[in-house]
């Protein structure tokens, strides 16, 4: 997991070895901190005059100026390097998504999907980040602050092991649900913003079909689990935390109780008193970091493992041979069901250069299929189809998509939503056709068109006819009678 991560750092080495520096320093500073404290106290005693004031204050405001700017750097330059880090996983991610099997896309809750990479990818790079950073930094801080602890009283020493005995205890006894209750809130977390978004992504079928009900029943369900687990989580987390926090409250009054009659007896200077606080508070981070790692680790592998799942799943096939013009297209004894519908079964037709083909058929008969088969988006469950003479699983067909075949979706993709449907369907045929592409396939051109339109359009079509292979989907009379052939589906 945590090597997964670090394949990504490579870019970053330099910037991220003086991040590490910076928080070396930081807490280096911060260390010195209780040290200087203590001996400007005793020193400031013992000698009653100035002379301490004037050496400490400089010393420790030079340190403290130090600490600031090392943190600020740390803060801003990691905050950076996580950002762009996690850029790069989640554009690797979004990219292996494109590539996945249509018929896994079809299936996938494509909001939650998003959802669930953005915040996984986020996690995942947050945690081992956070860990190369904090492992050694807070085993260093550790390590110190039971040394000073020592140094000062070995009695001090038992009670802080003491303390983190008691915490290691309350974590180990919550650490399974706490986990448990902080899985399940990514998890219904995820499909809440989903459901959200449904209610303005689907907006139109909303209104146009009175689902304004059924949508906010959805919504309202899929927050009482995200509610649900939210409380849970919550519940598990304050005891954790309340029992952290006992610890400090009780470790607080030992240490006024018997670093009071060590003061009073002459064992431990005032300064040291001031100082053993600090240190405690050090180590105590110190000791609750390497506690809660491991449920941190567990979150962070939870993403890890959905990410390894995204990465492992089929994509779609694609050949290496780089076509260079499209002349032929066949498909031979093509068989495709869907949900156990057989759509085709030894299906077979062949598309030519210079001639128009018009698919015909009822809703749902199979014509938007034959599109998606002939340009690779699905595969058949058996049959071959070819591109002149060659296998398509054998071809870069991504390459042909891009290069030599253009579409017009019966849904335009086009990111201007102000157009009207027939600018928009304007629009999107007059993209594909300035592709100039070998193939041209035409989903429902006539769409929203009005009758100068659709003659333009047919004007279009035969025009380009000799310098392409056109397939179209159409149920209008007037462009159907240009096709050379009609190929009807779903008999």
């Amino acid at each position: 997991m945590i090597n997964f991560v670090l394949k990504y750092l490579n870019g970053y080495k330099l910037e991220f070895s003086a991040v590490i520096f910076c928080a070396a320093m930081t807490a280096s500073a911060d260390l010195a901190t209780p040290c200087l404290t203590a001996k400007f106290i005793d020193e400031i005693l013992v000698a009653q005059n100035f002379e301490g004031l004037y050496f400490f204050l400089p010393v420790l405001l030079a340190i403290n100026i130090f600490a600031v700017l090392s943190n600020w750097f740390f803060v801003i330059r990691s905050t950076i390097i996580r950002a762009k880090i996690t850029k790069n996983l989640t554009e690797n991610l979004m990219c292996r998504v494109q590539k996945l099997e249509s018929k896994i896309l079809f299936e996938t809750d494509m909001i939650y999907l998003s959802k669930r990479i953005s915040k996984d990818s986020d996690d995942l790079t947050a945690f081992v980040l956070g860990s190369v950073i904090d492992i050694s930094i807070q085993a260093a801080m550790l390590l110190a602050a039971i040394i000073l602890v020592q140094s000062i009283d070995f009695k001090w020493l038992i009670i802080l092991l003491t303390v983190a005995a008691i915490h290691a205890g309350i974590f180990g006894a919550l650490r399974k649900k706490l986990f448990r209750y902080s899985t399940a809130v990514r998890e219904t977390e995820s499909r809440f913003f989903t459901s959200f978004a449904d209610n303005f992504l689907y907006i139109y079928a909303i209104k146009i079909h009175s689902l304004h009900e059924e949508f906010l029943a959805e919504f309202r369900k899929s927050f009482e689990k995200f509610f649900d687990a939210s409380i849970k989580e919550a519940k598990i987390r304050f005891w954790f935390s309340y029992g952290r926090a006992n610890e400090t409250k009780i470790f607080t009054v030992l240490i006024f109780f018997l670093g009071g009659l060590d003061v009073l007896e002459g064992n431990l200077t005032l300064g040291n008193f001031v100082a053993l606080n600090g240190y405690y508070s050090f180590a105590m981070q110190g000791i609750a970091y390497f506690m809660s790692l491991a449920q941190g680790y567990q979150n962070a592998f939870s993403a890890y493992k959905r990410i390894v799942e995204l990465e492992n799943l089929p994509c779609e096939i694609n050949g290496t041979k780089i076509l260079k013009s499209i002349c032929h297209v066949e498909l031979k004894n093509i068989f495709y069901e869907i949900d156990g519908r057989r759509i085709f079964e030894n299906f077979s037709c062949e598309f030519e250069r210079g001639k128009i083909y018009c698919i015909v058929g009822k809703n749902g008969s199979g014509k938007t299929t034959l599109l998606n088969l002939i340009c690779g988006i699905i595969s058949p469950a058996r049959g071959e189809i070819f591109y002149n003479g060659i296998l398509l699983t054998e071809i870069d067909i991504i390459d042909a998509r891009k290069n030599l075949i253009a579409v017009a979706e019966q849904k335009e993709f086009l990111k201007n939503d102000s157009l009207s449907g027939g600018e928009r369907r304007g629009v999107s045929l007059e993209k594909t056709f300035s592709k100039k592409a070998d193939l041209i396939i035409l989903d429902e051109p006539d769409n929203n068109l009005d009758v100068a339109a659709v003659s333009a359009l047919v004007e279009k079509i035969t025009a380009n006819k000799e310098f392409c292979i056109t397939i179209l989907i159409s149920h209008d009379d007037r462009i159907i009678k240009i096709a050379d052939k009609i190929i009807e589906v779903g008999q």
